[in-house]
């Protein structure tokens, strides 16, 4: 399967970012910082949503799910793919396209693709996506929550020190790292963002357990009448 030129797969895709469908939703966003668990709250929302859910509308989790759909479209890792979405201009897009003579997209084509497809799975509903830019990406969708985790970075530091079984100063070395990474992406999503402000609901993750938040969001969907 040969690579594709996202620029030209964006041209051939240009009916699913046209005019919305009456019927959109329902969704929800989860963003997160680093170290908090955006995925495994989303896995727990799931479950309470799908409780008492009839087959057509069971709700399904897409956090790795749409750079694999992008890689499969593309003939490119998915690796390579989070890679180029998250690195500065020409740094390592210059480094992969001295690999290959076919072409490499940009992080920008890259972005604008994930972007539609997260629209996409929003539209047709019943979609818990994380990360990815999708609270950027669905903020002008009506019939969406959108969430977002934060701690106190020491907090986060013992989070991640745990879980990977390492120091104390090598998880505080990583959570810095990836958050100078992560920032490049939070002003090019902030840029693109339709609201302000950005979410919903804000969680400090120190003061409430997974197990709560997830109780609580699926208490605020009812609320604003997205779940019955």
């Amino acid at each position: 399967m040969a690579k594709v030129s996202l620029a030209n797969h964006m041209k051939e895709r240009r009916s699913e970012t046209g005019r919305l469908p009456e019927r959109i939703g329902p969704f929800v966003t989860i963003s997160r910082q680093f170290g908090c668990y955006g995925f495994s709250l989303g896995l727990l929302m799931m479950e309470i949503l799908n409780e008492d859910a009839p087959p057509e509308r069971t709700w399904h989790i897409y956090n790795r799910e749409i750079l694999e759909r992008l890689a499969t479209e593309t003939n490119l890792a998915s690796e390579m793919l989070d890679a180029l979405r998250r690195e500065k201009p020409s740094l390592i897009v210059d480094f992969f396209r001295a690999l290959s003579m076919e072409r490499i997209p940009s992080g920008y084509e890259i972005r604008n693709r994930i972007t539609t497809i997260i629209r996409g799975l929003a539209i047709k509903g019943f979609a818990i996506l994380v990360g990815q830019g999708g609270s950027a990406a669905t903020s002008d969708l009506p019939n969406g929550i959108s969430v977002r985790l934060e701690a106190p970075q020491d907090w986060r530091v013992k989070q991640i020190a745990r879980r990977e079984g390492i120091s104390l100063q090598a998880a505080r070395v990583k959570v810095a790292a990836m958050e100078e990474q992560r920032e490049h992406l939070r002003q090019i999503y902030q840029a693109g963002l339709r609201r302000d402000p950005p979410f919903d609901i804000l969680y400090d993750c120190s003061n409430f357990t997974l197990a709560q938040i997830a109780q609580h969001v699926v208490y605020a969907m009812k609320l604003k009448g997205i779940v019955g």
